[in-house]
């Protein structure tokens, strides 16, 4: 299930097993979270947590606590974090997850996924991997209203797009702009422009969208803002050359989004984002410039040109194409 689908799922009872998985670390806090506060439990008396490092290749502690019976209460919650066992720890777990404690829910938190323990039986995987607007709106909303403020969906847009889909940004930013907005009484556009920090995928984001509109100025004074600001030409460089790639690959695929992003490993936030910046370039300029952006990415990787050059280089050919 997806992660806002988790908190409905209460109402038709806690699962033994849950698989909570996906590159945003705030979203998989956030529903271990959920989970716990579902089980209203003691904490203090009835949540064990592990980390898989030191569980992998000894389960027995694990297993202890998994079959243990609560304390005062009714459930048991187990934690545990960033474990991706191997063959030997599956067959070592496989008893109990075919037969779980009544009283216990095993919650393991991952920033990846592990097919070993999908493949096991009574798993329900949470799905918080980047990308899901919708999520990201209703926390906004969420917040500036527990913070007592307002916020326009003009802001809450220009915040997604700010900080590409990554919740923790997302989360922080919105922290920032809730206690600003404490005097005014509502966080507008103006407010996010002038206090939110843009991701560097945004910003790349934001020099490709010059180029196609050939405000070339303006793309420059962005180039020039990004390179001030991190001093590291070569992660520039890659963000360029991956975000044009990502919209080739984009245009040219007949899958949805979350098919895209599956096959590229990226999150379907920025798949919609590419493929809404592609349709201002034709296939075959999109073709032509990931070509001349593979050439200097092969030219700095071989010593030829230092990544900064690259940048300047190929943004110098992008333009001409």
């Amino acid at each position: 299930m997806k992660f806002k689908e988790l908190k409905k799922s209460f109402a038709s009872g806690l699962n033994p097993i849950y698989l909570v998985c996906g590159d945003d670390a705030f979203l998989v806090s956030r529903a271990t979270r959920l989970i716990i506060d579902a089980c209203n439990i003691d904490e203090g008396l009835n949540l064990s947590n592990f980390e898989g490092g030191a569980v992998k290749g000894d389960v027995d502690g694990l297993l202890a606590a998994l079959t243990s019976y609560p304390f005062f209460g009714d459930k048991r919650v187990v934690v545990l974090k960033e474990f991706y066992p191997l063959v030997a720890d599956v067959k070592a777990l496989k008893s109990y997850f075919e037969n779980p404690c009544e009283t216990t829910v095993f919650v393991i938190a991952n920033l990846s996924k592990s097919d070993n323990i999908l493949k096991l039986p009574n798993v329900t995987e949470v799905d918080c991997f980047k990308g899901d607007e919708s999520v990201a709106t209703m926390w906004i909303k969420s917040q500036a209203t527990k913070g007592g403020v307002s916020i326009t969906q003009s802001a809450i847009d220009k915040i997604v797009d700010y900080c590409y889909g990554d919740m923790t940004k997302i989360n922080g930013e919105t922290e920032k702009l809730v206690a600003y907005a404490l005097t005014t009484g509502e966080i507008t556009e103006k407010d996010v422009e002038e206090l939110c920090v843009k991701e560097l995928d945004y910003q790349t984001y934001e020099v490709v969208e010059f180029i196609a509109s050939k405000k070339y100025e303006k793309a420059y004074a962005c180039l020039t803002e990004i390179m001030s600001t991190t001093s590291d030409g070569q992660k520039l460089f890659v963000s360029l050359y991956y975000h044009y790639r990502r919209m080739l690959f984009s245009a040219l695929s007949t899958l949805s989004d979350g098919e895209v992003a599956k096959h590229l490993k990226i999150k379907e936030f920025a798949v919609k984002m590419a493929r809404r910046q592609a349709k201002a370039y034709s296939l075959k300029r999109l073709k032509q410039i990931v070509d001349t952006l593979t050439e200097y990415d092969e030219k700095f990787k071989q010593g030829y040109v230092d990544p900064s050059s690259a940048v300047w280089n190929a943004i110098f050919n992008v333009l001409t194409v």
